[in-house]
Formats: structure tokens, sequence, C-alpha cells
């Protein structure tokens, strides 16, 4: 259950999630308690990225915006 994402991002969710709920709920929840109760309603394996996805998710690009985003200042 607790393979529901990998590395850092995984942390970034359930504490999205965490803080979503003690708000929703007005009480505490700790990183365990969402993913036991997201485990109730989802087979949590299933999303559990495979080898292919490990390596595709692994790859950098460099970004850069388009340049039609940059206003042009001349005009």
């Amino acid at each position: 259950m607790g393979q529901m994402t990998n590395g850092v991002h995984r942390h970034f969710v359930l504490y999205g999630l965490t803080e979503y709920m003690r708000r929703s709920f007005n009480r505490p929840f700790t990183a365990d308690d969402v993913l036991k109760l997201l485990g109730r309603f989802y087979n949590l394996e299933m999303v559990k990225p495979d080898d292919e996805d490990a390596d595709f998710l692994s790859q950098e690009e460099d970004f850069r915006l388009p340049q039609s985003y940059f206003v042009d200042e001349e005009n």
C-alpha cells in the first residue's frame, strides 16, 4: 500500500491529501490514515508504476517556453 507514488512526489501527494482531509473533517490525519482509506477503495498495487513507466518517468528534458510566450517589447 505504501507504493502509491515513488520518490519525493509521494510525500507531496500524501501531505496534500492529509491537509485536505484535515480541513474537510476538522480533525488530524496521518499519512498512514490516508493510505489505509485509499486502500479500502482502490487497488493501490494497480497504480504502482511498472519498470517501463519508471524508465519513462525518470527521463529529463530541457524545458523552454516558446518564443510566442514572450512579449515583443519593441512594439
